[in-house]
Protein backbone atom coordinates (compact mmCIF):
# COMPACT_ATOMS: atom_id res chain seq x y z
CA UNK A 1 0.00 0.00 0.00
CA UNK A 2 1.00 3.61 -0.50
CA UNK A 3 2.06 6.03 2.20
CA UNK A 4 0.62 9.49 2.73
CA UNK A 5 2.37 12.53 4.21
CA UNK A 6 0.12 14.32 6.72
CA UNK A 7 0.96 17.75 8.14
CA UNK A 8 -0.71 19.52 11.08
CA UNK A 9 -1.47 23.05 9.85
CA UNK A 10 -3.81 24.48 12.49
CA UNK A 11 -3.55 24.52 16.27
CA UNK A 12 -5.49 21.88 18.15
CA UNK A 13 -6.34 24.20 21.08
CA UNK A 14 -9.94 24.97 20.06
CA UNK A 15 -10.46 21.89 17.90
CA UNK A 16 -13.37 19.53 18.64
CA UNK A 17 -12.72 16.40 20.64
CA UNK A 18 -13.03 14.14 17.58
CA UNK A 19 -10.38 16.11 15.66
CA UNK A 20 -8.01 15.95 18.61
CA UNK A 21 -8.52 12.19 18.76
CA UNK A 22 -7.75 11.91 15.04
CA UNK A 23 -4.54 13.92 15.46
CA UNK A 24 -3.52 11.65 18.34
CA UNK A 25 -4.09 8.47 16.34
CA UNK A 26 -2.01 9.87 13.45
CA UNK A 27 0.79 10.77 15.85
CA UNK A 28 0.66 14.54 15.29
CA UNK A 29 1.63 16.42 18.45
CA UNK A 30 3.06 19.79 17.25
CA UNK A 31 2.16 22.45 14.68
CA UNK A 32 3.72 21.94 11.20
CA UNK A 33 4.76 18.40 12.14
CA UNK A 34 4.79 15.96 9.19
CA UNK A 35 4.05 12.24 9.60
CA UNK A 36 4.03 9.45 7.02
CA UNK A 37 1.06 7.11 7.41
CA UNK A 38 0.01 4.02 5.45
CA UNK A 39 -3.03 4.65 3.29
CA UNK A 40 -5.69 2.31 4.70
CA UNK A 41 -9.40 3.03 5.03
CA UNK A 42 -9.35 2.79 8.83
CA UNK A 43 -6.29 4.99 9.53
CA UNK A 44 -7.79 8.53 9.38
CA UNK A 45 -10.84 7.85 11.54
CA UNK A 46 -10.67 7.86 15.33
CA UNK A 47 -13.72 5.62 15.82
CA UNK A 48 -15.29 8.26 18.07
CA UNK A 49 -17.74 9.96 15.70
CA UNK A 50 -21.32 9.26 14.64
CA UNK A 51 -22.76 6.56 16.83
CA UNK A 52 -19.43 6.23 18.64
CA UNK A 53 -19.41 2.42 18.60
CA UNK A 54 -22.85 2.27 20.26
CA UNK A 55 -24.92 1.20 17.26
CA UNK A 56 -28.18 2.82 16.16
CA UNK A 57 -30.98 3.72 18.58
CA UNK A 58 -32.16 1.72 21.56
CA UNK A 59 -31.45 2.08 25.27
CA UNK A 60 -27.79 1.11 24.98
CA UNK A 61 -27.16 3.95 22.50
CA UNK A 62 -28.51 6.59 24.91
CA UNK A 63 -26.61 8.37 27.63
CA UNK A 64 -27.53 7.35 31.16
CA UNK A 65 -27.99 3.69 30.23
CA UNK A 66 -27.31 1.30 33.10
CA UNK A 67 -27.57 -2.44 32.73
CA UNK A 68 -30.16 -3.78 35.19
CA UNK A 69 -29.15 -6.73 37.34
CA UNK A 70 -30.57 -9.92 35.88
CA UNK A 71 -31.58 -8.28 32.58
CA UNK A 72 -31.13 -10.68 29.68
CA UNK A 73 -32.01 -8.50 26.70
CA UNK A 74 -35.78 -8.90 26.97
CA UNK A 75 -35.57 -12.68 27.36
CA UNK A 76 -37.32 -13.99 30.49
CA UNK A 77 -34.61 -13.80 33.19
CA UNK A 78 -33.32 -16.93 34.87
CA UNK A 79 -34.72 -16.02 38.31
CA UNK A 80 -38.20 -15.82 36.77
CA UNK A 81 -37.87 -18.98 34.66
CA UNK A 82 -37.02 -21.20 37.62
CA UNK A 83 -39.90 -22.33 39.84
CA UNK A 84 -40.24 -21.20 43.43
CA UNK A 85 -39.43 -23.90 45.94
CA UNK A 86 -39.39 -24.42 49.67
CA UNK A 87 -42.01 -24.09 52.35
CA UNK A 88 -42.28 -21.91 55.43
CA UNK A 89 -44.65 -23.27 58.05
CA UNK A 90 -46.64 -20.41 59.54
CA UNK A 91 -47.55 -22.54 62.58
CA UNK A 92 -43.92 -23.30 63.53
CA UNK A 93 -43.02 -22.59 67.14
CA UNK A 94 -39.46 -21.34 67.58
CA UNK A 95 -38.29 -22.63 70.99
CA UNK A 96 -35.41 -21.36 73.08
CA UNK A 97 -33.37 -24.38 74.10
CA UNK A 98 -31.93 -25.08 77.52
CA UNK A 99 -29.81 -28.19 78.07
CA UNK A 100 -29.81 -30.45 81.13
CA UNK A 101 -26.19 -29.50 81.84
CA UNK A 102 -27.29 -25.86 82.22
CA UNK A 103 -30.10 -26.89 84.59
CA UNK A 104 -27.59 -28.94 86.63
CA UNK A 105 -25.24 -25.95 87.05
CA UNK A 106 -28.20 -23.70 87.89
CA UNK A 107 -29.40 -26.18 90.55
CA UNK A 108 -25.89 -26.41 92.05
CA UNK A 109 -25.31 -22.64 92.15
CA UNK A 110 -28.73 -21.55 93.41
CA UNK A 111 -29.74 -24.62 95.42
CA UNK A 112 -33.25 -24.64 93.95
CA UNK A 113 -35.41 -27.77 93.92
CA UNK A 114 -37.96 -26.28 91.53
CA UNK A 115 -36.62 -24.60 88.42
CA UNK A 116 -39.17 -22.66 86.36
CA UNK A 117 -38.94 -20.59 83.20
CA UNK A 118 -38.64 -17.44 85.34
CA UNK A 119 -35.58 -18.92 87.09
CA UNK A 120 -34.00 -19.74 83.72
CA UNK A 121 -34.64 -16.19 82.52
CA UNK A 122 -33.16 -14.75 85.74
CA UNK A 123 -30.04 -16.92 85.29
CA UNK A 124 -29.66 -15.77 81.67
CA UNK A 125 -30.34 -19.19 80.13
CA UNK A 126 -33.40 -17.90 78.26
CA UNK A 127 -34.97 -14.63 77.18
CA UNK A 128 -38.51 -13.84 78.32
CA UNK A 129 -39.34 -11.95 75.10
CA UNK A 130 -38.08 -14.49 72.56
CA UNK A 131 -40.62 -17.26 73.06
CA UNK A 132 -41.26 -20.57 74.84
CA UNK A 133 -38.52 -22.66 76.46
CA UNK A 134 -37.75 -26.28 75.58
CA UNK A 135 -35.47 -28.47 77.69
CA UNK A 136 -33.14 -30.77 75.73
CA UNK A 137 -31.30 -33.85 76.99
CA UNK A 138 -27.70 -32.74 76.36
CA UNK A 139 -25.50 -33.13 79.40
CA UNK A 140 -25.98 -35.01 82.65
CA UNK A 141 -28.41 -34.28 85.47
CA UNK A 142 -27.61 -35.55 88.98
CA UNK A 143 -29.75 -33.20 91.12
CA UNK A 144 -33.33 -34.20 92.01
CA UNK A 145 -35.18 -31.21 90.56
CA UNK A 146 -38.69 -30.33 89.45
CA UNK A 147 -38.37 -28.58 86.09
CA UNK A 148 -41.23 -26.45 84.74
CA UNK A 149 -40.96 -25.52 81.04
CA UNK A 150 -43.05 -25.20 77.88
CA UNK A 151 -41.71 -28.38 76.23
CA UNK A 152 -39.31 -31.27 76.86
CA UNK A 153 -37.48 -33.66 74.59
CA UNK A 154 -38.03 -37.36 75.33
CA UNK A 155 -34.45 -37.84 76.45
CA UNK A 156 -34.62 -34.83 78.79
CA UNK A 157 -37.91 -36.01 80.33
CA UNK A 158 -36.47 -39.50 80.90
CA UNK A 159 -33.25 -38.13 82.42
CA UNK A 160 -35.17 -35.90 84.87
CA UNK A 161 -37.45 -38.82 85.90
CA UNK A 162 -34.48 -41.25 86.26
CA UNK A 163 -32.92 -38.96 88.88
CA UNK A 164 -36.24 -38.76 90.74
CA UNK A 165 -37.34 -35.32 89.59
CA UNK A 166 -40.44 -34.27 87.67
CA UNK A 167 -40.86 -32.59 84.31
CA UNK A 168 -43.93 -30.34 84.22
CA UNK A 169 -45.19 -28.77 80.99
CA UNK A 170 -46.80 -25.34 81.08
Amino acid sequence: MATIKVKQVRSRIHAPRTQKATLDTLGLRKLNQVVEVEDTPSTPGSGLVGTSTRGHKGAKARSGYKKKIGFEGGQMPLQRRLPKFGFKNINRIEYQVVNLSSIQTLAEKSGLTTISVADMVAAGLANAKKGPVKVLGNGELTAKVEVVANAFSKSAEEAIQNVGGTATKL
